[in-house]
């Protein structure tokens, strides 16, 4: 039986975050691109010298190659990696819906995603530093309240360490709180 979040695909990543990351400008046969808009193809960069262009990149006449990094873009490689990582994790249990379920599971994977650029960008000198509550640069600060059940947490802490990480936890807050009753009353025994 196929897990529900393994159904779950890059594109719909890309779709559901796409003011949120520079994704690679991989070239789609069926975009129209105009005049300096960049795409990714046949591992070379090239920019479009023409409005309206439909042609493939290796048409010199509507595409020159320019220099271009792949890894300044984040690759569906990445997005892949991050899903794999998230998938232990993920619990269909956090949402009523399967809409609810996979947004939720989405901000799990932005959050490895960032975990792992930032990690990537420090190499060997990655570690972690916990969550930001205070910053000062000249005279400007930035400080954010971060609840002490979530900091002293082993397992919710590390989620602390980016945006998407807080914003999942406050999408399984409402399925992970727990409330317990107590009433007076006697026993039938005895």
């Amino acid at each position: 039986m196929t897990n529900f979040f393994e159904t779950v695909t890059v594109e719909e990543f890309k779709d559901y975050f796409f003011r949120d990351f520079p994704f690679l400008p991989v070239w789609n046969a069926i975009t129209t691109y105009w005049k300096g808009d960049t795409v990714y193809y046949t591992d070379n960069f090239y920019k479009s010298l023409i409005d309206n262009n439909t042609s493939l990149p290796d048409d010199e006449s509507a595409w020159q190659k320019v220099k271009g990094d792949k890894f300044a873009y984040i690759t569906d490689e990445d997005i892949a990696k991050a899903m794999t990582q998230a998938l232990p994790n993920a619990n269909d249990r956090f949402g009523e819906s399967c809409v609810e379920k996979k947004n939720i599971y989405l901000h799990l994977v932005a959050f490895y995603l960032v975990f792992d650029i930032k990690n990537s960008s420090m190499g060997i000198n990655s570690s972690y530093l916990g969550a930001l509550s205070s910053k000062h640069v000249g005279d400007v600060s930035e400080s954010y309240n971060i609840p002490n059940w979530l900091m002293n947490s082993p397992l919710y802490s590390i989620y602390s360490q980016n945006g998407y990480g807080l914003k999942y936890l406050s999408l399984i807050a409402p399925y992970t709180a727990v409330t317990i009753l107590f009433a007076p009353g006697k026993s039938t025994i005895g």
